[in-house]
């Protein structure tokens, strides 16, 4: 647990505030019997989220108007205390210190720092985020935490579904959906894959989904047709083999075809090196070019004893001729051997007998058209099928949750009708959560909408969480008291002191409270703030403006 507090910037009467002393169960910031404002109590509280792992200090008034600061702070774990400090002005970083807080040179990321406390505190559960947790627990003016209407949002910004699953987390049954909701993952990724790779025709795109998929098996079962038809008239009635090895010969003949010019060509060039090497002359491809263009039995060697051509060809070195000529007698070397690859294919093709051009074209035509269509349908069927393999993932893993959410609902509904009875001498209706599906809920007082029954509501929802789960603290701001009756009061903070696990509060107007609940209001004080001189930098601000809630989701 969180066991101190100080820092150079927390003054009284303009000297430095010895440590904070913090205790199990309730600790509380108290302020002036008169609510007297702007005196430190909510960046007292953003300070303690601060040392947890939070930002929101970061941008409070602490920062703004006494400048960036250090603040230093120890946990003690079964014994074991643990002292750190962590500077506003660099709070990516949490310095390990030794016991008299000087700086060990030793340091942790803030990400492993909070890594750190969520296993100190037995919360190394599937999924969750310690600080994200926490921070929905941490209800501090500045936050942008204290909806009442809607209490599980913990983050300011966090839609329905994230908090829901924030919950799942700390009741530690996310392990429960983990495994399906990877499953939804991995699906959601093969059709997303699947869609780009459609996008950047890699695959064909099947335009007009079911109905055009229809039509091509229509048209599929019509060209097949002729395929069979044409087929049968046939001279000799060539087999489906007999035609392929056709087409595979007349592929290959062109492709020796090709490799021979490719092979002329090169040993053309090897010539025109030679003859280079021999005269110091080198004409370039254009030169040669337009002159066998226009002269094609032209005599070279005569060419290369003109004048004019001396002048315009350039000389290079005979090394870079004999480069040259290695290069291309090994480009030459390559072809011959692929070429002869070809012969060989064409021979143990054998004889296959022949048949016409227009055939073989007609048959590729009909061939080819058929294999298209193929294709798309078979993209289509592929699509289809990846689309309802996610859907199915996602309708398991939806109805997984609402299964673990009507017992979560029970549990919290249950525990909130207990505390809330314990609060009033009659029966009162308490508050009830609801969870609508997956990723939506409805959290409500029943026939009592009232302000001060809507606050007391949030902070039983917050207490049914923190007495069943392993959530380590809550904080609660003073403001969230101010409409809250008395007699609702005095139970919720008798609550408090009766926990083992820390909570943190803001309070102040202690003189309107009754005997008993002043009384350990005062005993359980760990910061006593006021005004002249006594709030938590050692001076008053006009006005008490609160931070932007930034705390990283990690």
């Amino acid at each position: 647990m969180l066991i101190e507090m100080w820092s150079p910037a927390f003054k009284e009467k303009g000297e430095q505030r010895p440590p904070i002393r913090f205790k199990k169960g309730l600790n509380v910031v108290l302020g002036k019997e008169d609510g007297a404002m702007s005196i430190g109590k909510s960046s007292a509280l953003l300070a303690i989220d601060f040392v947890f792992g939070g930002n929101t200090y970061i941008k409070s008034d602490g920062v703004s108007k006494e400048g960036h600061h250090i603040i230093y702070f120890a946990f003690e774990f079964d014994g074991d205390k643990k002292y750190f400090a962590r500077n506003t002005g660099a709070a990516d970083t949490v310095q390990i210190c030794d016991s008299n807080y000087e700086l060990t040179g030793n340091s942790f990321s803030k990400s492993e720092f909070v890594e750190w406390l969520k296993v100190q505190y037995k919360m190394d559960f599937t999924g969750i985020s310690f600080r994200t947790a926490l921070s929905s627990f941490f209800r501090v003016y500045g936050k942008k935490n204290t909806d009442e209407l809607n209490p599980l949002q913990g983050v300011r910004g966090q839609n329905m579904e994230k908090s829901i699953t924030t919950i799942l987390t700390i009741f530690d049954v996310y392990k429960e959906i983990a495994g399906l909701k990877a499953s939804v993952e991995e699906h959601k990724k093969k059709l997303d894959a699947y869609k780009t790779a459609r996008k950047y025709n890699f695959i064909s795109d099947l335009v007009g989904g079911k109905t055009k998929y229809e039509e091509n098996l229509a048209k599929i079962r019509s060209l097949e047709l002729q395929l069979s038809t044409l087929m049968e008239e046939a001279e000799k009635g060539h087999t489906e083999d007999e035609i392929e090895k056709n087409k595979q010969k007349s592929t290959l003949t062109t492709a020796k075809l090709n490799i021979e010019t490719a092979i002329h060509s090169k040993e053309m060039k090897l010539r025109l090196v030679k003859m280079s090497l021999e005269y110091g002359l080198y004409p370039t491809e254009a030169d040669m070019s337009a002159l066998q263009e226009f002269f094609p039995n032209v005599n070279l060697r005569k060419l290369y004893e003109v004048e004019m051509y001396h002048q315009k060809l350039a000389k290079i070195l005979d090394a870079q001729f004999l480069n040259e000529q290695t290069a291309i007698e090994n480009e030459i070397t390559m072809l011959q051997s692929q070429l002869e690859d070809v012969k060989t294919q064409i021979k143990e093709l054998g004889f296959v007998g022949n048949l016409s051009k227009e055939f073989l074209d007609r048959h590729s035509e009909i061939k080819g058209e058929i294999d298209a269509l193929n294709t798309q349908n078979q993209a289509y069927l592929t699509l289809t099928d990846l689309q309802e393999a996610k859907a199915a993932a996602d309708e398991i893993l939806k109805r997984s949750i609402e299964d673990i959410l009507r017992e979560i609902e029970t549990k919290l509904n249950t525990k909130m009708k207990q505390i809330n009875d314990s609060l009033f001498s009659t029966p009162r209706k308490p508050p009830h959560i609801h969870f609508n599906e997956y990723n939506s809920y409805r959290f409500e007082t029943p026939d009592d909408t009232g302000t001060g029954s809507n606050f007391k509501g949030m902070i039983v929802y917050d207490l049914a969480v923190f007495l069943q789960t392993a959530l380590p603290a809550i904080a609660h701001d003073s403001l969230l008291f101010k409409n809250i009756e008395k007699d609702v009061e005095d139970g919720i903070i008798r609550i408090y002191d009766s926990t083992e696990k820390q909570v943190f509060i803001a309070y102040d107007k202690q003189g309107d409270c009754r005997p008993k609940t002043r009384e350990c209001l005062e005993r359980n004080a760990v910061l006593r703030l006021s005004t002249d001189g006594c709030e938590l930098y050692g001076r008053a601000w006009n006005k008490e403006e609160g931070a932007q809630n930034e705390d990283e989701l990690q």
